[in-house]
């Protein structure tokens, strides 16, 4: 699975794999933040289905 996520303080977009995700959590109001294995956190766009 990928993610595509935006940057918490820069906005950057990007994509992430699932090898390079550690943690997933929510903030105070309900979004999806994705921790990458730098512990740099992420807004989750969207998840990609790899089949």
């Amino acid at each position: 699975m990928k993610y595509r996520v935006m940057h918490k303080e820069t906005g950057e977009g990007k994509t992430l794999t699932h090898l390079e995700v550690n943690d997933m959590d929510y903030d105070v109001s309900g979004r999806i933040i994705v921790f990458d294995t730098n512990m740099e956190a992420y807004f989750l766009i969207d998840e990609i289905q790899e089949y």
